[in-house]
């Protein structure tokens, strides 16, 4: 995935960020995951080993993270597991899992069912990128096994986690990118990767929109150019653009999952943008007023 540049911007917001800020620590009392079960998918490096990271701070009761690679996924458990505070208890465990592979799906939530565990909190993190080619040259089989897991396996845990008995609030959060908007920006060089998340992130809309988000709170939204380990892999670092820190899309995350968030049901935001602006004021004020405002439509109708 290419990286990204900061292209979200609004009048109404004046403050951006590109690292962490005391707002959105998750060591604030009001932003506290205690006792919620959160289900990192896609967790074992880059954002999402952030994300956990910052759910383990905001002191949720387990932390669960699941990846392809068993290595991979044991080293980030372990990396995990020395993050949990002193006094903290927070359980950190792994599941090794494809989510573009339905019986692997199917395994990990009737495993968890099983076992009694009810997730409060889901992480739509991982992801296919596909080919960089156009997509004629890719061939729709290529183009398609971005579908697998960008739409059908996101839909299917969506569905999943939406199903589970158990009461309480339930926070989903999608991490989506600039390329199902932006077209010619760098982020969106793989038509692939743009045309699957876009319809990814339109699936997750459409079910907020049939959804009390007082009972599943949905949120999108952009985790920005973090020079993680696929990064580096496409051939990126340390001089190709000043990155944003990884702890700001990992403790967004953590915001995103609590009520003060509510108000974004069904849309899609930017990591950069200042969480007090975007919450009062002109911001919220048009998110209020427009219902298309940060939701995937046609511009001009």
């Amino acid at each position: 995935m290419a990286p990204s540049t900061i292209t979200l911007t609004i009048p109404e917001i004046t403050t951006y960020h590109k690292r962490p800020y005391p707002r959105i620590s998750p060591n604030q009392p009001s932003l506290t995951q205690a006792s919620r079960t959160v289900l990192i998918v896609g967790g074992s490096a880059g954002i999402g080993l952030a994300i956990a990271r910052a759910f383990i701070h905001a002191s949720a009761a387990t932390v669960i993270v699941t990846g392809r690679r068993p290595s991979a996924l044991a080293e980030a458990v372990a990396r995990l597991k020395a993050e949990v505070p002193a006094h903290g208890s927070t359980a950190v465990r792994g599941i090794v899992s494809d989510m573009a592979d339905p019986e692997a799906s199917a395994k990990l939530w009737d495993g968890l069912r099983n076992e009694g565990v009810v997730v409060g909190v889901l992480v739509l993190n991982a992801m296919a990128t596909g080919e960089a080619k156009p997509l004629v040259e890719a061939g729709v089989e290529s183009v398609w096994r971005a579908f697998e897991t960008n739409v059908r396996g996101l839909l299917d845990y969506t569905e999943r986690f939406a199903r589970q008995e158990g009461e309480g609030k339930k926070y989903l959060i999608n991490l989506s990118t600039s390329g199902i908007h932006n077209y010619n920006a760098e982020t969106a060089a793989n038509p692939a990767y743009s045309l699957t998340k876009n319809a990814g992130t339109l699936a997750v809309q459409l079910v907020a929109k049939d959804t009390d988000p007082t009972a599943l709170q949905i949120i999108s939204f952009h985790p920005g150019g973090v020079l993680s380990e696929s990064a580096r892999n496409a051939g990126y670092d340390e001089s190709t653009m000043d990155w944003d820190h990884e702890d700001l899309p990992g403790q967004f995350a953590v915001w995103l999952a609590t009520e003060e968030a509510q108000f974004l049901h069904g849309r899609f935001v930017p990591v950069w943008w200042d969480v007090d602006e975007l919450s009062t004021g002109p911001a919220r004020e048009r998110i209020e007023g427009d219902e298309h405002f940060l939701r995937i439509g046609v511009v001009g109708l």
